[in-house]
This record gives structure tokens, C-alpha cells and sequence, in this order.
């Protein structure tokens, strides 16, 4: 009967360790996923900014603005669709 209960434990160890695995490699593939998003949207709020700011416009205003805009094509490229300009 013991023998029974730490081949069940042994079989349980193994199984949580499998999915641990797995979990591990998908996590990274997200961050992998996320990280090339977040890069996009940076360079998009950089220079919308710049250009919103030379137009003469306040911080504040830039600020909502572009992070709106970006926010928006993020989204859409996520997506897989197009956005109008």
C-alpha cells in the first residue's frame, strides 16, 4: 500500500513539474509577443509627440492624443486589421 502512495505522489511530482514546463514556454512567448508591440508603440508615441509638440500644441494635449492614436493602431495590428488614417 505505501509502495502504491509513493508511486501516486511520484506520477503527481512529474505531472505538476510537465505543466510547470509548459507554463514557463508560454510565458515566454508571450513576453517575446508583447515586447515587439510594446517597441512599435513607443516608436509611434515618440513621434507623434515630436510632431504634435512642433505643431504647437500643449504636453498635456499631445500626451492624451498620441497615446490614444497609438494605442489604437496597437490594437488594430493585434488585431490584424487596418485603420484609416
Amino acid at each position: 500500500m505505501a509502495k502504491k502512495m509513493i508511486a501516486v505522489l511520484l506520477v503527481c511530482i512529474v505531472v505538476v513539474a510537465a505543466l510547470q514546463v509548459s507554463s514557463a514556454t508560454e510565458s515566454a512567448k508571450e513576453a517575446k509577443y508583447e515586447a515587439k508591440f510594446e517597441a512599435k508603440y513607443r516608436s509611434c508615441y515618440e513621434k507623434c509627440e515630436k510632431e504634435c509638440l512642433e505643431k504647437g500644441n500643449g504636453q498635456s494635449f499631445c500626451e492624451v492624443k498620441c497615446d490614444e492614436d497609438c494605442d489604437e493602431k496597437e490594437t488594430a495590428d493585434k488585431l490584424h486589421i487596418k485603420v484609416k488614417n
